[in-house]
């Protein structure tokens, strides 16, 4: 079996560490999981030639094995000692006792978090696991859970991925895997493959594709009872109740285009301490979609159960239109009988398995190569905004935002106003943007030394137009157009408004990152007032990452490992890269907690000495420590914003 390399290449940045794994095998897809385990560690799940390959990275340390203890039985038949006779009715009774006797060795992780090494100020590799499935593995899939940080104890969480891994994989045998596997990595001593509790199956039931498939999506739904649905509904949110199932799309070019839509029931496993969910294979239930053109990507609304959005499934086409298709039908039940002006989600009623089409998304137009005017070229689309938005990238490095249930800042009335989910509507569309912009690359120098010398020029219109040029486009130009890239969605706050995303683009060979869409958003909207320069509110391209020239597979969010100095900092995640046949990670250099506490301690103070000046609280000894920190260069006095409008131009 391939190995994951433990000691990376280390290559500095002034943002932090490159860390270059570099792989014997290719790399053909990777995402990172969002939820950490137990002892915090970070997952990473990646596709190769024969298989899976699952990474635990960072987190608390292993304890020691601890040996099964001996089952009761065992202890009962040693201890007596007396002539008491036991009697045996039957060897029923023997059945129950079987399984104790077979206990697995138990084991934890350590209390304290492992110290930082100076010489090597990066999380080490804790544990690794091959999964072989026979095949090259194309594309994975995992569930779009929402991480600790970005999550509130009153969001809907499904209580299936508390404990289990869930991994969808599409292979170059034109089949489909899903995966499980628990949260918690299998202890270095445990080298029997059948002690990590892995789970393989295989979606064929009768509808497979005939032609390779190209992408794959997975998320979580429930089956309930009647007497569930009410109870829910009252509630306003999921309490674990009902049967949880998985839902796996798959699409491929056969034909005019293929979608498959599986929905695989679990059931319950208890494993010590912890309760794991097995796939049943047997009542496996698929439908088969053709398209009216082959599918780009897919992916499934990130929204939970009951969430009825939960199910609604984008389909992106390379021709230039993006549909939003929900795999369970609705149809309006009758309305009972004495009520009257009754909620519009009590009006409905699931209908399994049975999809439709909802809204189709139109980017705009551009000249072709044979001169004929046709659609923008999309490279890629997810969901944004929680579910209530979608962004798109083109080809030429545009992106854009439709707010398809005018849940945006500054939105007017959509297709979906005033409505709570997708559902709603049938058969619309809509091509304008609530925000957008375009990923932008360093401009590249071809002048000689001699023609960049400074010479003298009287001011003419035409210098003077040169002249301005340089001053507002500074040393970016517009990226050249590729058919390569990549949209990666972070939820970064813990919101019962509108959610905050962090927003990764990769367009060609040049990356780019959208701090905070919300807040780029809100700016792009805003009619008076001044201006947000920060770069919260901007598309900030990337420092080049060196992949030795290979290409890009994946970009995504890696949640950082849990560790008391990088709860201090904003960001709480790193950046995964996946290329051929490496694998990147960029972190910031890691540091002790007590370092950190001394380094934000006074930029604290400064924050708070602003806030307290602007509301005029601030005393004098605030006022000396402003003054000081204006001496030594690293402070200012600001009392307001200045009110000046400035050019919303986002790049």
């Amino acid at each position: 079996m391939p190995s994951f390399p433990v000691d990376p290449l280390v290559r500095p940045r002034e943002d932090g560490l490159q860390l270059c794994y570099r792989l014997p095998h290719r790399v053909h897809a990777a995402q990172a999981y969002p939820l950490r385990s137990p002892n915090g560690s970070s997952i990473i799940v990646y596709g190769y030639e024969t298989g899976l390959k699952i990474i635990w990275r960072g987190g608390r340390e292993f304890s020691a094995l601890k040996e099964a203890a001996p089952s009761t039985q065992a202890k009962s038949a040693k201890n007596d000692g007396d002539d008491t006779v036991m009697i045996i009715d039957s060897d029923e009774e023997d059945a129950p006792g079987a399984p104790t006797s077979q206990e697995e060795p138990s084991y934890d992780f350590s209390t304290e978090e492992s110290e930082v090494n100076p010489a090597f100020p990066f999380e080490p590799i804790l544990r690794q696991v091959d999964i072989p499935l026979g095949s090259r593995v194309l594309d994975v899939a995992v569930p779009r859970a929402l991480p600790d940080e970005a999550r509130s104890a009153l969001d809907p969480f499904p209580v299936i991925a508390k404990d289990t891994i869930f991994v969808a994989a599409v292979c170059s045998d034109l089949s489909t895997r899903v995966v499980t596997l628990p949260l918690v990595p299998p202890h270095p001593a445990q080298k029997d493959p059948k002690s990590w509790k892995i789970q393989k199956v295989t979606l064929n039931a009768g509808v497979t594709h005939q032609d390779i498939p190209r992408g794959v999506s997975l998320t979580f739904t429930c089956q309930e009872s009647g007497d569930e649905e009410d109870r829910r509904k009252s509630r306003g949110r999921a309490e674990g109740s009902g049967k949880w199932d998985v839902l796996v799309a798959t699409h491929s070019a056969e034909g005019s285009g293929a979608l498959l839509v599986h929905r695989i029931p679990l059931s319950e496993e208890s494993s010590g301490k912890t309760v794991l969910y097995r796939l049943v294979e047997e009542e496996l239930v698929s439908q088969r979609r053709t398209l009216p053109s082959p599918a780009q990507t897919i992916a499934f609304n990130p929204s939970s159960y009951p969430s009825a959005r939960h199910s609604s499934l984008l389909v992106a086409f390379h021709s230039g239109c993006v549909k939003v298709y929900s795999c369970f039908s609705v149809r309006k039940s009758a309305p009972k009988s004495g009520r009257r002006g009754s909620n519009a989600q009590d009006e409905y009623e699931t209908i399994d398995m049975e999809g439709r089409w909802l809204i189709s998304l139109y980017p705009g137009f551009e000249q072709g190569s044979t001169g004929l005017i046709r659609r923008k070229t999309i490279i890629d689309a997810d969901w944004v905004l929680g579910g209530r938005a979608v962004m798109v990238l083109l080809a030429d490095g545009e992106w854009g935002v439709w707010d398809i249930e005018g849940a945006g800042p500054g939105t007017t009335k959509g297709p979906l106003h005033r409505q709570s989910n997708v559902q709603g509507v049938t058969g619309g569309s809509l091509t304008t943007y609530a925000v957008s912009g375009r990923i932008v690359a360093p401009l590249t120098n071809t002048q000689s030394d001699v023609e960049q010398r400074s010479r003298f020029a009287p001011m003419t219109p035409s210098t003077r137009r040169v002249r301005e040029d340089t001053l507002l486009k500074g040393s970016m130009t517009a990226a050249s157009p590729s058919l390569r890239g990549q949209i990666s969605v972070c939820q970064t706050n813990v919101s019962h408004e509108l959610p905050d995303e962090s927003i990764l683009l990769r367009h060609g060979q040049h990356s780019a990152v959208i701090p905070s869409l919300l807040s780029l958003w809100r700016n792009a909207v805003k009619a008076t007032g001044t201006f947000d320069a920060s770069n919260r509110c901007r598309v900030t391209p990337f420092q080049v990452v060196n992949l030795m020239g290979e290409n890009f597979q994946a970009l995504g969010h890696l949640p950082a490992p849990a560790r008391r100095s990088r709860g201090a900092e904003p960001q709480k995640f790193d950046i995964l890269v996946a290329a051929e046949h490496q694998i990147v990670i960029l972190a910031p250099r890691l540091v002790e907690s007590d370092e950190i506490a001394t380094a934000t301690k006074p930029e604290v103070e400064a924050e708070a000495d602003q806030m307290m000046l602007r509301r005029g609280e601030l005393d004098v000894e605030g006022m000396g420590r402003l003054l000081n920190g204006m001496a030594s260069g690293t402070g200012s006095l600001r009392v307001g914003t200045s009110p000046v409008k400035r050019a919303r131009i986002f790049t």
